[in-house]
């Protein structure tokens, strides 16, 4: 017998209330819950307002900076026709402390996916929000297609979240990194998603950095130099990556792969229940990145957030 679970949204805050697309409001981790759109257009324009208020200024708690210009060129871009899924994190009082979204995509002929700028507000962090969401994501997406490779991409320009996905899912699967070479299906996959961002002429091929790649945002993208506590990464970020750059990761995805990365979440979670913190946009998992996780100079080995972040 299927029993269906009928949610409403008549318990959460204001922002979710008669709205013309209302969200599916479902469990995300112990206090808090999600609330994902997956058909955002179809919010009527009154709405769409509402959320990009939501937004706006969850983006300002999260990281500390002002992305209104951001954000209102992102809207008036047609951000909502454009998105895939998008998902706001709601608190134990049912406001919004965190947001994220995505892209389904095809790049270099193959499925992919585009992570979209996420956050999460500095109160709400350590509870493994970030890294519950892109699990989220990953887990409805992966199982929809489980016997194809799936690539996902992001840009960041922030080193914890470079450290958390190659920790993860290991050097094999995670682009770029100095141990291995750049696959040639990799680096079509990052040229179209460059391309498709309008970062193409911004692209260096053999770094997978992305020069001036938040050049929409008006101030500064961080309200402090975001760090990952390991100091030689610390160090190539701060040098190899402007103020205003960005790495454009490629990530090779399977159920396999999903897999080996939900057990090792799930045994970390259980070995430091309350260490980690979440990381501002695009993170796979938090925690402190493992030695042998920093990128050297440029060379050949591979590495030396358009509208998106």
């Amino acid at each position: 017998m299927k029993v269906v679970v009928q949610v409403t949204v008549h318990d959460h805050g204001p922002e979710l209330r008669d709205l013309s697309a209302p969200p599916t409001v479902r469990d995300l981790c112990p206090g808090y819950r999600l609330a994902r759109w997956d058909s955002p257009a179809a919010l009527a324009p009154s709405c769409r307002e509402r959320l990009h208020r939501v937004l706006r200024d969850l983006a300002a708690r999260a990281f500390g900076a002002d992305h209104s210009s951001y954000w209102r060129a992102r809207i008036d871009a047609g951000f909502f026709d454009q998105v895939s899924s998008l998902a706001l994190v709601l608190g134990p009082d049912g406001s919004p402390v965190g947001w994220g979204g995505y892209h389904r995509r095809r790049f270099a002929s193959r499925r992919a996916l585009y992570l979209d700028a996420a956050g999460v507000v500095p109160a709400h962090r350590r509870s493994g929000l970030s890294t519950a969401l892109m699990f989220h994501f990953l887990t409805r997406e992966i199982l929809a297609h489980p016997l194809r490779t799936t690539y996902v991409v992001l840009r960041t320009r922030h080193p914890a979240v470079y450290a958390a996905w190659r920790q993860s899912l290991g050097d094999a699967r995670v682009f770029p990194n100095e141990l291995r070479p750049l696959p040639a299906r990799v680096r079509r996959v990052a040229g179209e998603a460059a391309e498709w961002l309008g970062d193409g002429p911004r692209l260096d091929p053999e770094t997978l950095i992305v020069r001036d790649a938040y050049r929409m945002f008006d101030g500064r993208i961080y309200g402090t130099r975001p760090r990952s506590g390991h100091l030689a990464l610390d160090d190539y970020f701060s040098h190899e990556v402007g103020s205003r750059d960005a790495l454009l990761l490629v990530v090779r995805m399977s159920v396999p792969a999903l897999v080996r990365a939900t057990a090792g979440r799930l045994l970390g979670a259980r070995r430091h229940p309350q260490e980690g913190e979440d990381l501002p946009a695009g993170a796979a998992g938090a925690g402190e990145p493992a030695n042998g996780t920093a990128p050297k100079r440029a060379g050949a080995a591979g590495i030396t957030p358009g509208a998106r972040p």
